[in-house]
């Protein structure tokens, strides 16, 4: 009488519970080409999936005395790679997590940097416009943008009119955009609404 092909994976899995490295390796080798089929579509990577199926049969041997127990051993076995397949898709994605963050953060550090040297930039070429100033109206523009004074504080200080303060602060400011806009400089700058705008 012929023994079936269940009879014969049987015998060949009691061998395996009892320690027999052989017949694991003829139980390995014959679920290799389809279980690593299954973890290549899992994981989009042949060499992952080599390692998925190399962990998933030293788990397998490691337990081998539940298989005494296994019916369908192509689904046992479907199982193991499917858990090592999640395990492996679960740390990659924490791994892409954590080189996302740190990709975020150091472009992060970098757009700061840029803003920075940006509003460097803009400082010191309103700085500049604020030195060609004619004495009187710089004078004014320090007292409203540096000392934070009203126009009506600033013609008290100065004993001018609040209209003159006025007059002298709308002319300063548009001598320091006519500055800046020679220079290029784009008004998103909330620094540059700073030092432009009329208060």
């Amino acid at each position: 009488m012929a023994v079936s092909n269940v009879d014969k994976e049987r015998a060949l899995i009691d061998k395996i519970v009892e320690g027999d490295e052989q017949a694991f390796s003829v139980l390995f080798f014959k679920y290799l080409p389809v279980l690593h089929i299954f973890a290549s579509k899992f994981t989009k990577s042949d060499d992952a999936a080599e390692e998925i199926i190399q962990d998933a049969f030293l788990r397998v041997w490691l337990n081998r005395d539940k298989l005494a127990e296994v019916e369908n051993v192509k689904a046992y076995l479907y199982k193991y790679v499917s858990n090592e397949c999640l395990s492996y898709l679960r740390k990659k994605l924490k791994e892409d997590r954590v080189v996302d963050a740190f990709t975020a953060k150091q472009l992060n550090i970098h757009n700061n940097t840029v803003e920075t040297i940006n509003l460097n930039e803009v400082t010191r070429i309103v700085a500049v416009a604020i030195d060609k100033l004619p004495e009187q109206r710089k004078n004014i523009y320090q007292l409203s943008r540096r000392d934070g004074k009203t126009i009506p504080e600033i013609a008290e200080i100065l004993n001018i009119s609040p209209n003159t303060v006025k007059n002298a602060l709308v002319i300063a400011l548009k001598s320091i955009r006519t500055h800046l806009e020679q220079h290029g400089i784009v008004f998103f700058y909330p620094i540059v609404f700073f030092f432009l705008k009329i208060k």
